[in-house]
């Protein structure tokens, strides 16, 4: 892929504007050239950010917002990480998403970051392992605790911590209990023998659940460290691309010893 940080650059000042005439007086460009810049985009990275639909004059589509605000997140975040390398410093707040099974790692790390790194702040926040892909690919995190690698890309900052073992538990055929990754990618007709489905991000739910009432579905094991000899879920730390090399050695350091 070629560079094109001038013209996201160009894109994010754009997108401001409702119509291309518009948006290329405010950029000090030509309509023909803002065109030009915004047609190399949508080559490079196989999008479109354009309706040019006859129905309606050309507007701006939803991927060219969220496109935008993604590469000023990243800018942001660059600059204050510029600004700390120039003070001789390190970024004194971090943003960490983590899935709910996974919690005591994130916590460890935290702890750590508090007392090794001068880390003032820290937002800690569970999502599914949906939310968290699509957190951490827009920029949202810095560092994330999870079972899968989001999107096909290669990540710099990787740790592999450990594996879980997702143990099957039928005790009710009556329930199914699924997360909405799990019921997202399933097969509908799987459940038509269930009379009741439960379907909850809440890792701490399906396990009250299954307590109290049974049920049928999968449930992680207590994470483990190490490697393991089968398949099972690996337990990855991933580090934003962005993030301050030092920090990253720091935790990975603590956090692996």
């Amino acid at each position: 892929m070629q560079q094109i940080y001038y013209e996201l650059s160009v894109l994010a000042k754009a997108v401001h504007f409702k119509n291309l005439s518009g948006a290329a007086l405010h950029v000090g460009l030509s309509q023909p050239q803002l065109s030009r810049i915004i047609a190399k985009i949508e080559e490079e990275l196989k999008i479109v950010l354009l309706d040019r639909s006859a129905k309606r004059k050309s507007g701006w589509t939803p991927i060219a917002f969220q496109l935008s605000q993604m590469f000023e997140k990243s800018i942001k975040r660059l600059e204050t990480e510029l600004h700390g390398l120039s003070q001789n410093q390190l970024v004194h707040e971090i943003r960490i998403g983590t899935l709910e099974g996974l919690s005591s790692f994130a916590i460890n790390t935290c702890k750590h970051c508090f007392d090794q790194t001068g880390i003032a702040k820290i937002y800690i926040e569970i999502y599914d392992l949906n939310e968290l892909e699509a957190h951490f690919l827009s920029g949202d995190l810095d560092i994330i605790f999870t079972s899968k690698t989001p999107g096909r890309q290669k990540f710099k900052y990787l740790n592999e911590l450990g594996f879980q073992v997702l143990e099957k538990i039928q005790t009710n055929k009556n329930y199914a209990l699924l997360s909405s990754f799990e019921y997202g990618r399933a097969n509908k007709k799987d459940f038509d023998d269930f009379k009741h489905v439960l379907v909850t991000n809440s890792l701490t739910i399906r396990k009250e659940w299954f307590k109290l009432f049974g049920g049928t579905g999968f449930m992680p094991t207590e994470a483990k460290r190490g490697k393991s000899k089968e398949h099972h879920e690996p337990i990855l730390m991933i580090g934003s691309e962005i993030l301050n090399p030092t920090l990253w050695q720091q935790v990975s350091l603590a956090i692996t010893s």
